[in-house]
């Protein structure tokens, strides 16, 4: 069986943790023009400190092919991709009451034995009490980072369904399944 483990790391999750109590400033992100996303980085300005979400490709193995899939990291240093950017800013100064991170576990089987367990990190939710912003990594391969303000967002996420109801080979069946992890 294959496992693959694109999830943050520790010390990611740490960084999300130091943000829990403490006021988001703001987010830096590309220009929005058709969709609210930013391509390959996201500023998160707190009190805790300035971080960069980085989506970047790797070449992975993707379900029984080698493909270019975008990985996730949570980092304090500002690289080049972030330089080069002319990012336009969306102001909190809001006190996180918790950040909820969203892990998915993507399990394929052939003639009912599993071959792959994927884990990734398929968002990260602020959370203010009365409302919410997210960042999600709505498509394996892309760079995009989405980015939502509003209710209950988890909901407004791309579904497992996608995944599960893909065009597998004869034989091959998906399951899916979400993990919420609250840090508060």
């Amino acid at each position: 069986m294959t496992s693959i483990d694109i999830r943050l790391k520790s010390d990611e999750m740490a960084i999300l943790n130091s943000m829990v109590g403490k006021k988001l400033i703001s987010v830096k992100h590309d220009p929005f023009v058709f969709v609210n996303s930013s391509s390959q980085v996201v500023q998160i300005n707190s009190e805790s400190g300035e971080f960069y979400l980085y989506s970047f490709v790797e070449p992975l193995d993707y379900f029984g092919s080698e493909e270019d899939v975008a990985v996730w990291t949570l980092e304090t240093e500002r690289n080049k991709a972030a330089e080069c950017k002319s990012f336009a800013e969306t102001p909190f100064n809001e006190t996180v009451k918790s950040v909820i991170v969203v892990q998915e576990n993507q399990r394929l089987f052939q003639n009912g034995t599993q071959i792959y367990d994927v884990w990734l990190t398929r968002g990260i939710i602020f959370d203010f009490g009365d409302h919410q912003y997210s960042l999600e990594k709505a498509v394996w391969f892309s760079e995009d980072i989405y980015l939502q303000k509003g209710y209950d967002l988890i909901n407004k996420f791309n579904g497992v369904d996608e995944f599960i109801n893909s065009d597998w080979d004869e034989g091959c069946t998906a399951e899916c399944s979400r993990q919420l992890i609250t840090l508060s």
